[in-house]
């Protein structure tokens, strides 16, 4: 799914700038400018936790939600980047948590409000430096960050709404296969679970999955990347196949069907 392949696409490249940050400080030759082993240790260490929070995002957004999830990782950055370098890296991670933050919750809570957040939190991190340049070579950065972002966003909306016209057409082929199914004599010696099976599809049987653990419907767009509205199609989906009307009755009719 195209949520999870960035989080682990943006861990990937964070781990990478952790080890050639940390490289940096150990190296540094004037004397002056050297951190301790301690600071060195603590960056690389808020570094790491950012690239972990990118490669299990999914799983973080489930437990924390979409707000969760981003105060999150806008804490480790924020403390990061009172602690180090105030450029490069601390505005490459800035622009990281800004560029996925617009890809995923866009929608939710608007583009502007996001990059204009992510600005005012580096420029209170800027300020607490006394290195107002930088803090304002930052926000202009994150400011064209947030349009190229805007940009990517819709880029992967669209991709959402072809998927979501592909499933519409996958569960309509499914239907043809369920009537036939029911009028072949050999149908009355298959089980109800396999019929049950059969009558879902895969990305139904996800939903399922995702919303017997307690997720929200943003939470389950979230993991599976797909629209809030693509969730609830595939949600009266399944009440309807499993012939309920909320989602604690669709679970307990899951169960019985050995479906979870």
């Amino acid at each position: 799914m195209q949520t999870n392949r960035m989080g682990r696409t943006l861990a990937v490249g964070v781990a990478v700038v952790a080890v050639f940050n940390t490289l940096a400080a150990v190296s540094m030759p004037v004397r002056e400018r050297r951190q301790s082993v301690a600071e060195i240790a603590f960056l690389a260490g808020l570094l790491v936790a950012h690239a972990a929070l990118y490669w299990w995002g999914d799983r973080a957004r489930g437990r924390l939600g979409m707000a969760g999830y981003v105060g999150a990782q806008a804490a480790v950055v924020f403390a990061f980047s009172l602690g180090g370098p105030l450029l490069p890296v601390s505005v490459g991670v800035y622009v990281a948590m800004t560029a996925e933050t617009v890809v995923l919750a866009a929608q939710r809570w608007g583009t502007v409000t996001i990059t204009f957040g992510a600005i005012a939190l580096f420029a209170i991190s800027a300020i607490a430096t006394s290195n107002l340049y930088g803090g304002a070579t930052a926000g202009l950065l994150l400011a064209v960050t947030g349009v190229i972002a805007h940009a990517i966003a819709a880029l992967v909306q669209r991709r959402n709404a072809v998927g979501h016209a592909a499933t519409i057409s996958a569960s309509a082929t499914d239907s043809v296969v369920e009537t036939s199914a029911i009028k072949s004599p050999v149908d009355h010696h298959t089980t109800g679970a396999k019929r049950d099976v059969a009558a879902l599809t895969p990305r139904e049987h996800e939903v399922l999955i995702a919303m017997s653990s307690g997720a929200r419907t943003t939470e389950i767009a979230s993991q599976l990347g797909i629209s809030e509205r693509t969730v609830k199609a595939h949600l009266a989906s399944i009440y309807q196949k499993f012939a309920v009307e909320s989602r604690t009755a669709a679970i307990a009719a899951a169960r019985q069907r050995d479906l979870l």
